[in-house]
């Protein structure tokens, strides 16, 4: 059965419970009769798509009976404009780059990576003109691009960084009153009818468009970037051009937040953000145009505009706003949303994309519908074209959680706001029903969300917290508030103690906290409540790190204050995943230091490419410099947390022929150490291992010579400096990568690399060491020989001298001497204030005993304070002085014991204390 067929007989079944006396018109382009039905004597031969049993419509059935669908549709659009007002849902936007200025005039930008800042008018001869960029500059957009108004024969020079004169500049007046004035680091201009060619050395910067299309061989764009280095507190920002025109030319200067070099930027390697049908009388074509990021195809399509201009109209009443958004909308039907056979008439270009627009169409047509510019025909024209869109939504099925809950949103709306449909009923009960059935399948058994990206899990939570609310105000039910909580805490462990995402998978740092709150108010949470306020309203969380077995991801959290650290590692796969397993993003007094790179677009650009689809571009190990697969077997293999501590490991075999394996010990205090262990199937088959560590675009990175260690050297704030425990083994270096802290914004960063090639098993370890203020420029790591045992069987550190220690066992658990100590169990960290032991009961320094515990202990963090207090943290440990069962620690300055967060009796013997058993 073809796709057509199967949704015709779809639609038949929906006909059918409805109770519709005819068959549905199923058409390329739906008649008349087919949505008003055809009456003839008495009974209908094509069943009407409206409810005339709804009040209001009698003279409209009426009109119909008598043939008279000139009549129906005035009569129709009578009572729309007269019906009370329904809720009719938000819009997706409302602002968008330039829609109201722009718009009406076919000109159309993705995103938010160009934003229209104003019109610039150059000639007749040579003009300098100034703009104010002050908001550009304050909104992380250091860089410009030009582009014609209008469609004419017209091209404008624009005076380049290369002429001798009258070269661009950036006037920038700082918060303390002193002036910086700049040139553009870079700047050249593309030319459609050169794709290949350069011009990043001329004099001139060319701009101009012409001809009927989004873009002609005449069209030529300019592009300038300016490097502000580490200014900061910009208090007004002024961009002066010069430039020359035969008769005066408008250009349209955007600000931009993307990084390119003028000695390789052509118009082939450009990804642009806007296109213009200025002037072109079949104004946009709804389609993909050449050299677009492949969602222009999608945005377009879902009317983001319409809230923008929706929302002036309502404002200002002018019906220059109401007619051209009528005019886009009809324009639309009349280009885009004939049936087609495999998506079906409303659908262009299918799932999402149709939702997204019938939302926004909805809650324009009810600021529209009184309009005097939207006459009968348009009016039928839209409500057609949503009842076919609602039909679509209502039988279409897609995997990805995000987009089929958009849909059944959307008809939920869709169902209340038009209860003369008459397929609303079943619209109502299947969004519902969907709704609440959902969050089991697209959450895993721990609560964790199966799309691998925190920005597109907020947006999923927060259109939760929007249509849960929406359909109590309905009395529609909604049955999996426990489920939505579960998955809020799951967002909640993933943000960092600012509230901000880690940006993992297809994101950008999005602050959290409005939904957490949203969540914690809509489900009466506490704790969400908390982490969405930033802690002023709720309960703190009764935990601080997680596991979540079944998605794959730990993180370890030191607390919920800004100040507090935040290390995350994943297994994780999904849609919108990135070949990312056992990466690390790390944050630690209140900043960011390892952070995900991001994803700047979904294009074909090469740097797009490089962030989403490398493991190069994350912090873990690319073997043999490819990416890793996401069908092999992998996940995090425990998580033992301590409130001194967290060990966590996990592996994977994303990487044909190697299993990888991490193991990363957090201390609380203030430092991360990282193991890593790589394992080929093939023993005698070499292989290449890079450990690549990424760092924020301003985080000014250095590797000093002989440790290797890398160190940030940020402006402000926290450092960390990254010391590899075999800096003769490793060949390290400062390579060029790219972050992109938001979509559609790209900047250079450098990130250290560490390589090793060999054949056998392979190890790295590394000290992560986060400061607050500058990075800590003398920490070392020494590895220590380990009794019995190579370096892939168990490895032991010693760290800035012999300050602290490091042991850990990849195999069983064996007595083991190294350095100065002895140690049976699984891991050992020591220092002079703190030890912490897993899976161990017994450690010596230079044959004295520190701890010995009559049986293995699971975990134990012992912490000397300078006033004499010990503190012991452990699991499953009670209060115990009896020296046959307890403890014993070495503690001579011992005064107070706190175990577990409460004051303890203990005995001493010596030197030793015993205080827990």
């Amino acid at each position: 059965m073809s796709a057509s067929w199967r949704r015709f007989a779809a639609l038949m079944l929906v006909a059918a419970f409805l109770g519709v006396p005819g068959p549905p018109a199923v058409a390329a382009a739906l008649s008349d009769a087919g949505f008003f039905g055809r009456w003839s004597g008495s009974a209908w031969t094509v069943g009407p798509r409206l409810n005339y049993a709804h009040a209001g419509l009698k003279p409209v059935e009426s009109a119909v009976k008598a043939g008279d669908y000139a009549l129906a549709k005035r009569r129709l659009l009578d009572h729309y404009r007269s019906r009370p007002a329904i809720e009719a849902g938000g819009f997706s936007h409302t602002a968008w780059p330039g829609a109201i200025e722009l718009t009406p005039s076919h000109i159309w930008t993705l995103g938010s990576g160009e934003v229209h800042v104003r019109t610039l008018t150059f000639g007749p001869g040579e003009k300098t003109v100034t703009a104010d960029v002050t908001s550009s500059i304050n909104s992380g957009r250091t860089g410009f691009f030009l582009m014609s108004r209008y469609k004419d024969a017209v091209i404008a020079l624009i005076n380049s960084r290369s002429k001798g004169s009258g070269k661009p500049t950036l006037r920038l007046t700082l918060a303390d009153g002193s002036v910086r004035t700049l040139v553009p680091a870079h700047d050249t201009y593309i030319w459609a009818a050169k794709p290949g060619n350069v011009y990043g050395a001329k004099y001139y910067m060319q701009v101009s468009d012409q001809g009927a299309g989004p873009f002609t061989d005449e069209t030529r764009k300019a592009y300038l970037r300016f490097d502000l280095g580490s200014v900061t507190n910009v208090k007004k920002a002024e961009l002066t051009l010069t430039g020359t025109a035969d008769t005066a030319k408008d250009i349209m200067l955007y600000g931009n937040a993307e990084t390119f070099d003028e000695a390789t930027r052509t118009w082939s390697n450009t990804v642009q953000n806007t296109f213009s049908w200025e002037g072109d009388p079949g104004g946009f074509d709804w389609k993909l145009p050449g050299g677009a990021d492949a969602e222009y195809l999608y945005q377009l399509p879902r009317f983001y505009f319409a809230g923008p201009l929706a929302l002036e109209y309502q404002r200002t009443g002018d019906e220059q706003h109401a007619r051209t958004l009528i005019g886009l909308m009809t324009d639309f039907i009349k280009d885009a949303d004939a049936y087609d056979a495999d998506q079906g008439a409303g659908s262009y270009p299918g799932n999402l994309h149709a939702a997204r627009r019938l939302q926004n169409w909805i809650a324009a047509y009810e600021i529209l519908r009184k309009s005097p510019s939207l006459t009968p025909e348009a009016n039928v024209a839209i409500l057609k074209t949503m009842n076919r869109a609602g039909l679509y939504l209502e039988v279409n099925v897609n995997g990805t959680p995000n987009k089929m809950q958009s849909q059944k949103i959307t008809l939920l709306h869709a169902a209340v706001y038009f209860p003369e449909f008459r397929a609303a009923p079943a619209w109502r009960a299947d969004a519902a029903g969907f709704l609440s059935a959902q969050l089991d399948d697209s959450t895993y058994a721990d609560g964790g969300y199966k799309e691998s990206t925190d920005a597109y899990l907020r947006g999923y939570l927060r259109q939760y917290v929007d249509v849960v609310a929406f359909m109590r105000r309905h009395g529609i039910t909604f049955t999996a508030t426990a489920k939505l909580r579960q998955l809020g805490r799951f967002l909640m462990d993933q943000s960092y103690p600012s509230g901000y995402g880690p940006a993992y998978g297809d994101s950008d740092s999005l602050d959290l906290r409005s939904t957490l709150r949203s969540l914690g108010e809509l489900l009466d949470d506490p704790e969400l409540l908390h982490a969405g306020t930033s802690g002023t309203s709720g309960r703190k969380p009764a935990h601080t790190s997680a596991l979540y077995p079944d998605t794959r991801v730990a993180i370890s959290r030191s607390g919920w204050t800004t100040g507090d650290s935040h290390l995350r590692i994943n297994a994780d796969r999904g849609n919108h995943g990135h070949p990312d397993e056992l990466a690390i993003t790390a944050y630690a007094y209140g900043r960011p230091l390892l952070p995900d790179m991001g994803t700047f677009t979904y294009s074909t650009d090469a740097r797009a490419k490089w962030l989403r689809l490398t493991t190069e571009a994350h912090s873990t190990i690319e073997i043999d410099e490819q990416p890793q697969t996401s069908t092999a077997a992998g996940g995090i293999s425990h998580l033992i947390s301590n409130p001194a501590f967290d060990l966590i490991g996990a592996n994977t075999e994303s990487s044909a022929g190697v299993r990888h394996e991490r193991s990363v010990l957090s201390l609380h205090s203030g430092l991360w150490l990282v193991s890593d262990r790589l394992k080929p199937a093939d023993s005698a088959k070499e292989h290449r291992y890079e450990q690549n560590w990424h760092l924020a675009a301003d985080a000014n990175p250095s590797i000093r010579s002989g440790t290797e260690a890398t160190t940030t050297a940020f402006a402000t704030g926290a450092n960390l400096t990254i010391v590899p425990a075999d800096p003769g083994e490793v060949a390290s270096t400062l390579r060029d990568g790219y972050y992109a802290p938001r979509f559609y914004s790209v900047e250079d960063a450098k990130y250290a690399s560490y390589v090793k090639t060999g054949a056998g098993r392979t190890t790295f370890d590394t000290l992560l060491l986060p400061s607050k203020g500058a990075a800590d420029t003398s920490a070392t790591v020494d590895r220590l020989p380990v009794s019995g045992a190579r370096t892939h069987e168990a490895t032991a550190l010693s760290l800035n001298g012999g300050a602290g220690v490091y042991y850990k066992s990849w195999t069983t658990k064996a007595p083991r001497a190294f350095g100065a100590y002895t140690f049976d169990g699984k891991l050992l960290y020591a220092d002079a204030g703190s030890i912490v032991m897993v899976d161990g009961s017994s450690i010596e320094r230079a044959g004295t005993t520190l701890v010995k515990a009559p049986a293995a202990v699971k975990d134990l963090a012992v912490t000397f304070d300078g006033d004499g207090t010990v503190r012991i943290d452990g699991s499953g440990l009670s209060a115990s002085t009896d020296p046959a069962t307890s403890i014993a620690i070495t503690a001579p300055k011992a005064a107070k014991v706190i175990l577990n967060g409460a004051v303890v009796p203990f005995e001493r013997a010596g030197a030793l204390i015993y205080a827990a058993a």
